[in-house]
């Protein structure tokens, strides 16, 4: 399993972090988690799924890491296509309980 687990360091290395910036950083992990589940679902490498999106591998282990900085939607939708996915980026005014293979951040 890639990213859960760094959650533990990042509490340890900066044990001061308020609410809002733990919340963000939990959803990046989740999202990163994401785009390695899917991947390996998927039966590809790092390095494959690099190949597909015109990048390098370095990239896609940082977007499973929890993106380091944050993930911008062209990236997301990149990963998307390369996956054979959708992504989708919605403003309902409820949201559902929950979304298979999603990860919601608001």
């Amino acid at each position: 399993m890639a990213n859960y687990s760094r959650w533990e360091d990042v509490k340890r290395k900066r044990p001061a972090l308020d609410a809002e910036t733990r919340t963000e950083i939990e959803h990046d992990l989740a999202l990163g988690q994401l785009i390695y589940d899917l991947r390996t679902e998927a039966g590809l490498s790092q390095r494959e799924l690099a190949e597909r999106m015109g990048t390098t591998q370095s990239v896609i282990s940082r977007l499973e890491e929890g993106g380091g900085a944050r993930n911008r939607i062209d990236t997301l939708a990149r990963v998307a296509t390369a996956l054979d996915r959708h992504l989708v980026v919605s403003f309902p005014e409820k949201v559902p309980a929950k979304l298979k293979d999603a990860v919601q951040v608001a």
